[in-house]
């Protein structure tokens, strides 16, 4: 049975029903990543024997009659920044080539809880400080779609681990756009959850007031069920709420009933036509369809941008003091006193980008720059949460383009730095404000490359993004772009 691009819900039917075992579901899998994964480069390391024994176990429970949880059998990937017990972490990054954390996240426990089989870790960004998944420290990913092209990132391994149809399923972390960002260009539904529904034990920090994991999937139900298994109140992570309102509108989601807001200054950012011709394509259908969309100004995503770049490198420059060298990374030879310990051990653990992050927050916490910086920062990030929260007496939901720009070029260097760093752009707002939001496919362009709106909503509202998701969908006809082009250029 061809198993490839089929749903997880799907198999895990098949699997309850007894036409297939969790070891054939896992054997197919392994057989897509050693066919693909040398030339995507979407895994840091792999667990097959670990795998195949969740696998075995979970084939005798199915056969004793016994109920089976919902992701049974269903491989997933996680990104390498959640911990895992007995799996290495290394964040991307040569200062913890060598560290095993004794604990699992708690994303991860509830995932194996559900009976989700982890298949190993995925590429990123080093210390999830990046845009294309090429400052990670071991290798760069590559696009499904486009070898020739960036996955993105931070979480550039767990989208072309789903876009190259390897897993139906895999765990990402967004601070600014590091999960919707590589949805939309490796063709793939992203969700990027309120700031507290899922927890954060477990994930190695970058900017905690920011920090959220979220799931990648190919499919909309997929995604909506490996959602649900994460979400919810955890002790060990203070921010996390419970009782919140976990179901989908079903037969009375009604499209005409919504409001949807169309923020021009995010429009005004998107330097690819096409990504803009097709979002006027989806607005007509919706219009047809009977939605209201209207034309709002909101505050220009550029100064959100800039108030995030100064309060997410101050909080990352803040976490990452941890790493010093003296409870893990690297022992350096030849120094004579504590001070040049730590110093040397940072200079050879981390990568340029790292630094530069550390570097720049640690100025911007200083007594000279923080009230001019960092407190002004805050400042403009509490009215951009003004400005939602006043936006939702309104409207339901904001559609709008998930990125500038398609997948840009590998090793493409500094020509297109700053490119990199302007295409989490049309994220960071709600980022900053903790709102929900979705990416979700809009196609391809002429040249091959996924093409992704976005949807926000208000706090607590992913039930309705996935309504609203799903809607699109069906209307348009578009939905997870999932293909794998060979070197050479043909699809395999």
């Amino acid at each position: 049975m061809n198993l490839e691009n089929k749903s997880a819900c799907y198999l895990f039917r098949l699997l309850k029903q007894g036409k297939i075992s969790a070891i054939e579901i896992l054997k197919d899998c392994k057989e897509r990543f050693q066919e693909r994964d040398h030339e995507l480069n979407a895994f840091v390391a792999t667990s097959w024997k670990r795998a195949e024994k969740k696998a075995k176990k979970i084939d005798e429970i199915r056969k004793t009659g016994e109920e089976i949880p919902p992701l049974s059998g269903i491989p997933v990937a996680i990104k390498d920044n959640v911990a895992r017990l007995r799996d290495s972490l290394t964040c991307c990054s040569n200062f913890l080539a060598d560290f095993y954390p004794g604990y699992s996240a708690t994303v991860v426990e509830r995932l194996e809880r559900a009976g989700a089989i982890i298949i190993g870790r995925t590429n990123m960004d080093e210390m999830a400080m990046g845009s294309t998944t090429e400052t990670s420290a071991f290798f760069p990913t590559r696009n499904p779609h486009n070898l020739h092209r960036v996955p993105g990132g931070s979480s550039g391994g767990s989208a072309a681990a789903v876009g190259g149809g390897i897993v139906p399923l895999a765990l990402g972390s967004e601070t600014g756009g590091s999960i919707r960002q590589p949805a939309s260009f490796c063709g793939v539904y992203g969700l990027r959850p309120t700031y507290g529904r899922i927890s954060r034990f477990g994930l190695v920090a970058y900017a905690s007031s920011l920090d959220q994991v979220g799931p990648f999937a190919a499919d909309l139900d997929d995604l909506w069920l490996v959602f649900c298994q994460l979400a919810g109140r955890d002790e060990r992570d203070p921010t996390t709420v419970a009782g919140k309102k976990l179901q989908r509108g079903g037969e009375n989601f009604n499209p005409p009933s919504l409001r949807v807001a169309l923020p021009r200054e995010y429009i005004e950012k998107v330097e690819d036509k096409e990504i803009i011709k097709r979002l006027e394509q989806v607005c007509g259908s919706l219009e047809q369809a009977g939605v209201k969309i209207e034309e709002v100004s909101l505050i220009d995503p550029a100064k959100a941008l800039a108030a995030y770049s100064v309060i997410a490198t101050a909080e990352a420059s803040s976490n990452l003091a941890r790493f010093d060298g003296i409870r893990f990374g690297p022992e350096p030879d030849g120094v004579h006193n504590w001070e040049d310990f730590i110093r040397k051990s940072r200079t050879e653990g981390f990568g340029d980008e790292v630094k530069n992050r550390i570097a720049l927050g640690a100025l911007l916490l200083s007594s000279a720059y923080r009230e001019d910086y960092y407190d002004r920062a805050l400042m403009v990030r509490e009215v951009i949460r003004e400005e939602l929260e006043d936006l939702w007496q309104r409207f339901d939901l904001v559609l709008s383009p998930a990125t500038p720009t398609t997948a840009f070029e590998l090793g493409s260097g500094r020509e297109v730095s700053l490119q990199k760093y302007l295409s989490d752009i049309l994220a960071i707002p709600g980022s900053l404000a903790g709102m929900p939001a979705i990416s979700l496919p809009a196609g391809l362009n002429e040249d091959g490359l996924p093409l992704g709106l976005q949807v926000m909503g208000p706090k607590w509202s992913e039930p309705l993004l996935l309504d609203f998701a799903e809607f699109i969908s069906q209307i348009t006809g578009f939905g997870a772009e999932v293909e794998f082009r060979a070197e050479g250029g043909s699809r395999s």
